[in-house]
């Protein structure tokens, strides 16, 4: 492998991870998109959640779990 710098931090690393999202180059400390806060994690991440179709409504027309109990 060739030595590269860490997209991040510019520190020579003598094995560099590549990041699976941005394909940039990393050191060991800032291998994961979370530490070298990747460009493309909240794009992945918005694309995931809309696959599952989660829908988040704040139980709206529910009321509150304590008002639902004891019917205050």
């Amino acid at each position: 492998m060739i030595s590269e710098n860490c997209a991040y931090c510019g520190d020579m690393t003598d094995m560099p991870f590549h990041c699976s999202y941005c394909k940039d180059p990393f050191c060991s400390e800032h291998r994961l998109p979370e530490e070298h806060r990747c460009v493309k994690l909240r794009q992945i991440r918005a694309e995931r959640f809309g696959q599952r179709k989660v829908i988040r409504d704040g139980n709206k027309g529910k009321g509150n779990i304590f008002k639902r109990f004891f019917g205050k």
